[in-house]
């Protein structure tokens, strides 16, 4: 009975080391395979803009939504995708859209000094800035704005103030948008903006600004 117990004793043992060997080789098998899978970065990060709904998911005219920051609706979009060279900083106008906008009532302050009406149209922008030199310049992506050869707007009257004016230090990247307002428009007809000047850290300038025309169908 003694031997008996001793051979059985053996045999769990041995089952035993063999299940351990199978769980640390499930374990090795897991981390290598893990290791093969590439580690995905997230290069470009949304920043929500604190004031606006985001209008990412409205895709064509009459497309509207509802959060807690108001209520917004797409009334023309024109994907645009053009890329500017200016010594090293490369600047992109990615997209310009009509938007009306109902804000939520405890935004109603923050709108004020650029408007009293509780609902309004405004132009948004898209831009794009990548200084890929080693040196900081100061650049505005857009100083000046007509729109529809009748509303004329300045980087002063941008109600997103995403900080896209100023320095922008060597290898950085902006990106984000400018929103003007404007009394209500049936149509967007053409949008022309002017950018600052770009200039170095002594103050010379030392790029003509980029002057773009876009005009919807």
């Amino acid at each position: 009975m003694k031997k008996h117990l001793q051979v059985m004793l053996a045999v769990l043992l041995l089952n035993g080391c063999s299940f351990a060997q199978a769980d640390t080789s499930d374990e090795i098998k897991s981390v290598e395979k893990s290791a093969e899978k590439p580690i995905q970065k997230n290069t470009e990060v949304f920043v929500p803009n604190p004031q606006v709904t985001d209008d990412r998911e409205l895709k064509k005219a009459g497309d509207s939504l509802i959060d807690d920051k108001g209520e917004l609706t797409l009334k023309a979009v024109k994907e645009v995708n053009e890329t500017f060279n200016l010594d090293g900083i490369e600047y992109k106008v990615k997209e310009i859209k009509l938007l009306h906008f109902i804000p939520d009532y405890s935004l109603i302050d923050f709108f004020h000094p650029y408007t009293h009406d509780e609902e309004f149209d405004f132009v948004k922008i898209g831009v794009e800035i990548q200084n890929s030199t080693k040196e900081s310049y100061h650049f505005g992506p857009v100083a000046m704005v007509n729109i529809n050869d009748s509303i004329h707007k300045t980087w002063e009257d941008d109600f997103y103030l995403e900080e896209l004016h100023g320095e922008i230090a060597g290898g950085q990247k902006k990106q984000g948008s400018l929103g003007f307002i404007v009394d209500d428009l049936e149509n967007l007809d053409k949008v022309e903006f002017l950018s600052g000047d770009l200039v170095d850290k002594d103050k010379k300038k030392i790029g003509a600004p980029v002057n773009l025309v876009v005009t919807f169908e």
